[in-house]
């Protein structure tokens, strides 16, 4: 919900046009009048300035029919419809004329009377002034000068949209506001409000409808569209404040209980530790006194409480995050209300009217309340007392967002990442080009899956490569992916250090591959792939808070999860992981020839290991697009809605139906079995060349601005669209190579596994492109409906404010009676944790 800047902009400069065509219609007027006058003066023949119908500008009979001056009088009727001649008796070359030298004072006149009114003289602040009394029209300057940065917001860049709570404001990737912009913009408003802008006092609300009906009717709307807009940016406002608040008070709930029971679980915990309670008083008493006592091992809460403390946390920072986006859609919508306000009194100069409108703006809702900063404040104080230990400092480290954005990487890291890429690429061509020496030699008769196992990690890097490319154009389009894949916005890779990750991955695999061939290792080359895979893998799952641990966390969480799809809730990074995994289906097939080679010894792989004449090779192809099918079925469950969700899924049973098709023409052969598959795979094709295009893209919507595009675009250039789409339905019937190879290859015979893997980089290059527009839609389907922020699940279930007490009165009731059977029973009690609170799912 947004200030609609550009439509105010679009209202101000149809106001200008229309005082210029008043202008324009003023100044002929005048210009004839001062022609006739000097005509008559000078003793001229009638001057015949007139419109076709033989009337004059003002409406009346033209002059030529009612006057005549000097000998040459004219007596017939009105004059021809060529432009005006002026008749002159005397001639004087050389020099102008009486009436040029009246013509030019009268400009001359025109301009010193708008320089005493106030006329913009080139320093771009100061406007006409239709105000006779006003004598301070350059009152605008200190209204965001504390916020420089906010007229980024205004920027063509950014669509004309200042301060969206979901997209361009929410994701803190569009404008970066300091927070210095938060903290003194009560202070500016308040100062603002109490210092006139103009001398004289403000108008009163009929006064202003007075002379507003006085003036032009484009104006009139002009203030209709603020007063619009006030409204529902102050609805808006209100709306997100009170949601905020009800975040606060279940936190706040939340937290008491938490406390409650760590406290009761603290205190039962050190009963059990005691003989007695007498013995525990005693070691209390000693320890409070001062004394040394027994040193007793640091109490831990049991696994529940903690699973509880990191819910509550998170909920904490989330809501800290939503209240700085909410902060930061106040000011930038005062600012769009004030720069509007400021061209309208450049261009109509009507300074009082202006004023009583910045009045109205400076005491409304979103710009007096108070009550967002006082829940930030409560907020802030009760996250550094229980989750930074009491200092301020390091609380709101862990609590401000950084900026972050599309700006460029350092230049160590860009030359990092260009040195490992640049060392790799003839690494990998010497590598090759050995390899290609090995096929004529019997030293390595394993060389040709060598080959095909390490193009599958190639695949792999590739794409992780060109990801890091996604994510370098979301950031500069002020695309939220952070917010889309649901990663913490205080501690997240941004793109140049996934490049730098993704170029190590690719050195260390080219050295291996180098290695490999170039050595000339002859039998037991085949260990360097084992050495890759272990080190590749390691460094992707050693659980040891070192090279990026949240990060690598995040993806091992998200791939447990696309792996036992149908039994978590499926989000956005789920299902969008599960496409990316659909692209890397020739990567799951090498797969099963590591594992036959590995279980053969690594000999006599070509006759035994062929792998492509297997169903079980068919069954890993399938197996990506299995489980985006059990995703669609799980959200079908969980939503209820038929469509997309089991349309979607239809797609992905096509593509399975289509594997199995050509898997079944590869092992058995035959005329029917190649016709069901290529039929097949045009349906398919087909599918999912529209689904891409008007689902996952969002294109061709109707009545859009952009011909067979959508009405918002996040890439400036909308070229790239039309090119993605040919590009994107072209490889999705890249398949139809393989019915004829040597047709489609220009005479040249390619080997069917270097036409695959073709094929296959062919598919993560479609797919390379398909991320940015997917991504991008989107974000704006998060604008539209307003999502900025993640509703983290607290931990206690706790539906009613009225049943807290009694919830923790029989929490309190279940641990007092363990504390008596503690009390009573053998100073050896077992170590066992004391009841739980019922924890939300």
């Amino acid at each position: 919900m947004y200030v609609n800047y550009r439509a105010l902009k679009r209202l101000v400069k149809k106001i200008a046009a229309a005082r210029e065509a008043r202008l324009a219609a003023g100044a002929s007027e005048e210009r004839t009048s001062l022609l006739r006058r000097a005509s008559t003066y000078l003793g001229y023949n009638s001057i015949g300035i007139q419109s076709d119908s033989g009337s004059s500008p003002t409406g009346g009979p033209t002059e030529s029919n009612t006057s005549s001056v000097g000998p040459m009088q004219s007596v017939g009727g009105p004059l021809p419809s060529p432009p005006p001649v002026l008749a002159r008796t005397h001639p004087m070359p050389g020099s102008p004329t009486t009436c040029q030298r009246i013509l030019l004072q009268q400009q001359q006149h025109e301009q010193n009377e708008q320089g005493k009114n106030g006329t913009d003289t080139g320093d771009g602040e100061r406007g006409y002034c239709a105000d006779a009394g006003c004598t301070s029209c350059n009152h605008f300057n200190s209204v965001v000068s504390a916020t420089p940065q906010l007229a980024l917001s205004m920027s063509a860049a950014n669509s004309g949209r200042v301060g969206t709570v979901s997209a361009d404001l929410a994701h803190s990737a569009n404008i970066k506001l300091p927070i210095s912009a938060q903290d003194t913009f009560s202070e500016t408003v308040r100062r603002r409000s109490r210092t006139p802008i103009v001398s004289g006092d403000y108008m009163t609300d009929d006064e202003f409808n007075t002379q507003l009906h006085e003036r032009m009717s484009e104006e009139q709307e002009f203030f209709e569209k603020v007063e619009q807009e006030l409204t529902k940016v102050n609805d808006f406002y209100r709306q997100k404040q009170t949601l905020f608040q009800t975040r606060l008070d279940n936190i706040k709930r939340q937290q008491e209980i938490y406390d409650t029971m760590l406290g009761e679980e603290l205190e039962a915990s050190a009963l059990m530790r005691t003989s007695s309670i007498d013995q525990g008083r005693a070691m209390f008493s000693r320890v409070a006194a001062g004394g040394s006592g027994n040193k007793q091992r640091e109490f831990e809460p049991s696994t529940q409480l903690r699973a509880a403390r990191n819910r509550l946390k998170s909920a904490m920072l989330e809501a800290y995050r939503g209240m700085e986006l909410l902060k930061n859609y106040r000011v930038l919508c005062y600012t769009a209300f004030v720069k509007a306000l400021k061209k309208y009194q450049k261009t109509a100069g009507w300074c009082r009217g202006t004023d009583h409108m910045l009045g109205r703006v400076d005491g409304c809702y979103i710009a007096t309340s108070e009550r967002l900063n006082a829940m930030s404040a409560e907020l802030e104080g009760m996250f550094v007392s229980r989750y930074a230990g009491g200092s301020r400092s390091k609380g709101m480290e862990k609590l401000r967002v950084s900026a972050g954005g599309g700006g460029g990487g350092s230049p160590s890291c860009v030359f990092r990442c260009g040195l490992m890429l640049g060392a790799s690429a003839p690494l990998i061509a010497r590598a090759v080009y050995e390899a290609n020496l090995l096929a004529n030699e019997d030293r390595v008769p394993y060389h040709r899956q060598l080959l095909q196992l390490y193009g599958g990690i190639y695949l792999i890097l590739l794409f992780a490569v060109l990801f890091s490319l996604n994510i370098m154009a979301w950031a500069r389009a002020h695309v939220n992916y952070r917010f889309i894949f649901e990663v913490d916005p205080r501690d997240y890779l941004d793109s140049w250090q996934f490049l730098e990750i993704s170029s190590v991955f690719v050195l260390v695999t080219s050295c291996v591959f180098w290695a490999n061939f170039g050595l000339h290792i002859d039998r037991s080359s085949y260990i360097c792939i084992y050495v890759l895979i272990g080190t590749l893998l390691g460094a992707l799952l050693l659980p040891i808070d070192v090279f990026y641990w949240t990060s690598r966390r995040w993806l091992m969480r998200s791939l447990w999860r696309l792996l036992l799809s149908g039994f978590y809730r499926v989000e956005f990074r789920d299902f969008f992981l599960g496409d990316e995994m659909c692209s890397l289906t020739y990567t799951f097939s090498m797969v099963l020839v590591f594992g036959c080679a590995s279980a053969n010894h690594w000999s006599d792989l070509d006759d035994v290991c062929d792998t492509t004449q297997w169903w079980s090779n068919a069954a890993f192809l399938m197996l990506p697009n299995l489980l985006r099918l059990l995703q669609c079925i799980r959200r079908f469950l969980d939503s209820g809605d038929a469509f997309p969700h089991l349309a979607n899924g239809a797609k992905y049973a096509s593509t399975i139906i289509t594997i199995w098709l050509a898997s079944a023409n590869r092992i058995a052969g035959g005329t029917a079995w190649r016709s069901l598959w290529v039929a097949s795979a045009i349906v398919n094709s087909c599918f999912t060349s529209l689904w891409d295009l008007l689902m996952d893209w969002g294109l061709f919507e109707s009545h859009s601005k952009h011909r067979f595009l959508r009405s918002e675009l996040k890439f400036e250039r909308a070229w790239v669209y039309y090119v993605a789409i040919v590009v994107d339905v072209l490889l999705r019937f890249f398949w139809i190579t393989q019915i004829s190879p040597s047709f489609f290859s220009f005479g040249h015979k390619f080997h069917q596994a270097t036409m695959a893997y073709i094929a296959a980089v062919l598919e993560v290059v479609r797919r390379f492109l398909w991320n940015f527009f997917r991504v991008e839609n989107e974000h704006i389907s998060n604008c539209g409906q307003f999502r900025a922020t993640t509703d983290i699940p607290l931990p206690f279930n706790l539906p009613k404010p009225q049943d807290e007490a009694r919830v923790a009165a029989a929490f309190r009731n279940e641990f007092e009676h363990d504390y008596e059977a503690v009390s009573v029973a053998s100073p050896r009690i077992p170590n066992s944790a004391p009841p739980s609170p019922p924890l939300a799912p």
